[in-house]
């Protein structure tokens, strides 16, 4: 009985204390990976491994809208950031001291605009992308980062009216920033450090073409919408009974 007690307890502080960090009651897995925004893969099988297999990067030939928001520092946030930064190319200071009240902040970027994404995914140029994901039902499309930046770089996508996700040459992705209407400045993504991500999964169903199309991107948690699925295959079986 004890044993099956400690061994419990044993699983729980794994769980929270090298898998996830908290922002503002929503989890992200922490990476020590210049992870990209938009790209798709698969988290690592081993719970101690704090990576992700990068798997594809996707045509997104129209812009993707970003929100943006500035978030502080936190003890978790800033042992994760700095295991990243020890490893990544770029060099952001941060002075984080915990009992100081004013804490320095990074940036969280997330998908704005879902459906253009959907839109992108199930496009003929994606089509390889789309066929992957539809075999692969735990593949993660990365939909959420956490970013540190330098001062200057922070106060530039803060002050812009839009931010954008843009591909900039072969398969690279920045950051677009617009103020006034017009284009200001492009931030490439290892310009700063990478240490959280969140992944997304499809939701499939069959369209009146026997087409299977991806309808939904969803959390981890999050159950798929009525009569879509994970699964593409189960999407299409579940169709036919109608």
């Amino acid at each position: 009985m004890l044993k099956n007690f400690l061994l419990i307890c044993l699983v729980v502080w794994l769980l929270q204390g090298c898998k996830t960090i908290d922002l503002r009651q929503r989890s992200q897995t922490n990476t020590t990976q210049q992870v990209s925004l938009g790209s798709v893969g698969l988290d690592k099988d081993f719970i101690l491994q704090e990576e992700f297999n990068n798997a594809a990067l996707p045509n997104y030939t129209a812009p993707l809208k970003i929100s943006v928001k500035l978030m502080p520092f936190n003890k978790q946030a800033y042992k994760a950031f700095n295991k990243a930064e020890a490893l990544q190319s770029a060099t952001v200071r941060v002075n984080y001291i915990d009992s100081v009240k004013n804490k320095p902040r990074y940036i969280k970027l997330q998908i704005a605009d879902k459906v253009a994404m959907i839109d992108a995914l199930n496009d003929t140029n994606n089509r390889s992308v789309k066929n992957y994901l539809g075999h692969n039902a735990h593949t993660n499309i990365i939909t959420s980062i956490s970013w540190a930046l330098g001062q200057s770089d922070i106060d530039a996508v803060m002050n812009a009216d839009a931010v954008f996700l843009v591909e900039k040459g072969l398969k690279t992705y920045v950051l677009q920033l617009y103020k006034g209407g017009a284009k200001t400045q492009v931030i490439p993504f290892n310009r700063g450090v990478v240490f959280g991500y969140k992944g997304s999964n499809c939701c499939w169903q069959e369209n009146n073409r026997r087409q299977i199309n991806i309808v939904d991107l969803v959390s981890e948690f999050s159950h798929c919408p009525n009569k879509t699925y994970r699964s593409s295959k189960r999407a299409k079986k579940k169709t036919k009974l109608f």
